[in-house]
């Protein structure tokens, strides 16, 4: 997506020639990575480097030197443009992701994550680049979503001295600024520090909205010893979001509870109208301390990473009531209000060796590890609170909800479990990946004053869960691949069967296979894949025992993708995909049977984007997007409220001073579409795409 804000740019040596090669040699966890449009290798999928072409599932990667030539700011708009995945505009700060029919997952730096949706992640600045791997990754984190996992890889000390710094400023007041610094602090480099900070202040298209997001962070890494090295990272951001939209909503009943030409249909308002209080505000707070030692033995790596994270957060904000919508002779809505504080919280440690080894006259390779993972709430709560009707045009009338919390409670899961992956080469063209994960699983919750207090009683529990993962990689030619694999991930559950026994954990299972290649000197990559999995266990009622549950339901998707990354002529960068994607319950109710699953992920969607600098015109350069899909109901109504076939268009002209200074200018959607990003109830989540906006960028290094 273009016209959005910048990030700050590492400042590492460039040439006059092509642009895809001028940051080949960042500093990634230690080793040195491709950083062009066509990246060679991925972590995602493993526990060390491995090429794209020889891991067996569907993975993408979003370099840096992508990040800033697209002008992306946060995870979301950089996910946008990845194959096969959706983003779903959630609370107007924290979206959902969604891939092959189910939300992603996080990592950071390899380590798993257990966050759910609505909980706050940091600014892309904080980022070297990020992989996302589409299907179930369980292999390496146990519990989670069969849609796939975004690996966070964070920034480094660096081995060079470097300094960059970028302004922007663009429509609606929005205005940005940032650094990055880093380099050696001794003279043998044995210490690397980085320094990067960003001020983002904006408002939005909608009237009222408006957020301030302050994001800092610093990084060292010292070799401790020439096969020692120590890492730590602190990362901090405030953010404080000023009646955030959350979308608008659509007609629903009248006011005597009768219906109307209009009702289930949207709005229709314009794109700028605000339905919320000005008053409502939310206000959230991260900080990360992260750590890591890594001992090189022999050719064989020992890490151990880990994390905390706190996430103070609270809220309070007015809405329409759940299940209403607005009155269409009226044009007023039943509201109600709440309050909210508490803190998100999170520990995880992972700790794995791997390296290579030789059997048959071969080189293998052997990842084994275990972690470790925490994830806490705890909030107290002023509960919804029903207010009336109020008109739709004077929502600054609603009152606050009052200062007194009515609720508390507090949940705690873990999750913990060891696993291995074997890199098999029978043949010099023929690898079997194989691996294994047993896991344990708790999920405990409690309530807490002003509740009545309560011990701890668990919700859903599994041990020694086994998750396998196994797939082939052939060498058709040295840069062409076909491959095959099936992984799985589960879901535990807390439904009970007629006999009292907590259902089986759901299965999310996949089967993968595709072609790889790498062209024109690994200039260019690109891959085919074509999917079916299933979520199995899927709890439904137990018509013969009321209130109770057997598991038999089941999902099925189904799809092919295409992808096309990196630079087919010189000066032009490329990223190209279509996903074709079928969702739909297999065995459900009498309703659901046949029907579509997943009513977000569009049938097909497909993403363009071209950047051209010729030599020719010396510092000038160009680029042109195009993200479009089929139609998608959501939580709408078929024919009635939805969003057709669309497909939007982004541009982009800029100029290269010199070497250190670049100047452009991007345009978001610039035929100026009206569509919705997403479609939700007739009380919220009815987001309008952003409309035509500019944003003029300037961006220095040194």
């Amino acid at each position: 997506m273009l016209g959005l804000p910048l990030i700050a740019t590492p400042a590492f040596a460039q040439t006059e020639d092509e642009e895809h090669s001028r940051r080949s040699d960042i500093v990634v966890t230690g080793v040195r990575e491709d950083d062009s449009y066509a990246p060679q290798q991925a972590t995602v999928a493993g526990k060390s480097p491995a090429p794209l072409i020889e891991i067996p599932q569907s993975v993408s990667v979003v370099t840096r030197q992508q990040i800033e030539d697209r002008n992306l700011f946060t995870i979301g708009e950089a996910v946008q443009t990845v194959a096969g995945v959706t983003v779903m505009p959630f609370d107007g700060t924290n979206p959902d992701y969604r891939a092959r029919g189910f939300v992603l997952d996080y990592a950071y730096d390899g380590i798993p994550s257990t966050f759910s949706s609505g909980v706050p992640e940091f600014d892309l600045v904080i980022y070297e680049r990020l992989e996302v791997q589409r299907g179930p990754t369980g292999l390496f984190r146990g519990s989670g979503s069969p849609g796939g996992t975004i690996n966070l890889i964070r920034k480094r000390g660096q081995d060079q001295l470097a300094l960059s710094g970028a302004l922007s400023a663009g429509s609606w007041n929005n205005y940005r600024g940032e650094f990055d610094i880093g380099g050696p602090v001794d003279a043998a480099g044995r210490l690397r520090l980085r320094a990067v900070g960003a001020l983002h202040d904006r408002n939005f298209f909608q009237n009222k909205s408006h957020t301030r997001k302050l994001t800092a962070y610093t990084a060292l890494d010292f070799d401790l010893t020439p096969t020692t090295t120590i890492g730590a990272s602190l990362s901090y951001q405030d953010t404080v979001a000023n009646t955030p939209m959350n979308g608008q909503p659509a007609y629903g009943l009248l006011s005597n509870g009768q219906r109307h030409p209009l009702t289930d249909q949207f709005l229709n308002f314009p794109r700028n109208f605000q339905h919320l209080p000005s008053w409502n505000k939310f206000a959230e707070t991260t900080t990360e301390y992260a750590g890591e030692i890594k001992q090189q033995v022999g050719d064989w790596s020992v890490v151990v990473r880990g994390l905390h994270r706190d996430i103070p957060r609270a809220w309070a904000d007015a809405f329409i009531e759940p299940g209403t919508g607005v009155d269409p002779v009226t044009l007023t809505a039943a509201y109600v209000n709440r309050r909210s504080r508490g803190v998100n919280g999170k520990t995880s440690v992972d700790a794995y060796a791997t390296g290579p080894f030789r059997l048959f006259g071969q080189e293998h390779e052997l990842a084994v590890g275990y972690s470790w993972d925490k994830r806490t709430t705890s909030f107290r709560n002023r509960s919804q609170n029903r207010l009336g009707r109020y008109s739709i045009y004077d929502a600054d009338s609603i009152p606050l909800p009052g200062a007194a919390f009515t609720s508390g409670s507090e949940t705690d899961l873990q999750q913990s479990g060891v696993h291995a992956q074997l890199r098999l080469r029978p043949t010099k063209d023929l690898t079997i990946v194989a691996g294994g994960r047993i896991s344990d699983y708790t999920n405990k919750s409690r309530s807490i004053v002003p509740s009545p207090a309560t011990n701890f009683t668990t919700g859903a529990r599994e041990r020694g869960q086994f998750t396998p993962s196994v797939g082939a990689v052939l060498h058709l030619t040295d840069d062409v691949t076909l491959y095959g694999s099936y992984s799985d991930i589960f879901n535990p559950q807390t439904q009970l069967r007629a006999d009292g026994t907590v259902l089986d954990p759901r299965v999310g299972q996949q089967y993968e296979a595709g072609l790889k290649g790498r062209f024109l000197d690994g200039a260019l990559n690109a891959s085919a894949a074509v999917f079916r999995s299933k979520d199995k266990n899927r709890a439904l009622a137990d018509t013969a025992n009321p209130g109770f549950y057997v598991q038999v339901g089941e999902v099925k998707i189904q799809g092919f993708e295409f992808e096309v990354t990196g630079s087919p002529l010189a000066g032009l960068d490329l990223v190209a995909s279509y996903t074709n994607v079928k969702t739909e319950f297999e065995l459900g109710t009498a309703a659901q049977t046949g029907a579509v699953f997943d009513l977000n992920t569009p049938r097909h969607q497909y993403k363009f984007y071209a950047r051209y600098a010729p030599a020719a015109l010396g510092g000038a350069f160009a680029a042109v997007s195009l993200n479009g899909q089929s139609g998608v109901v959501a939580g709408g109504v078929p024919g009635i409220r939805e969003q057709a076939p669309v497909a939007v268009v982004g541009g982009q002209l800029g100029w290269r001073v010199s070497d250190d200074l670049r100047a452009f200018v991007s345009v978001n959607n610039v035929f100026d579409k009206v569509y919705y990003q997403r479609v939700g109830s007739i009380n919220t989540y009815n987001f309008y795409g952003e409309p035509r906006n500019v944003l003029v960028t300037l961006r220095a290094s040194y």
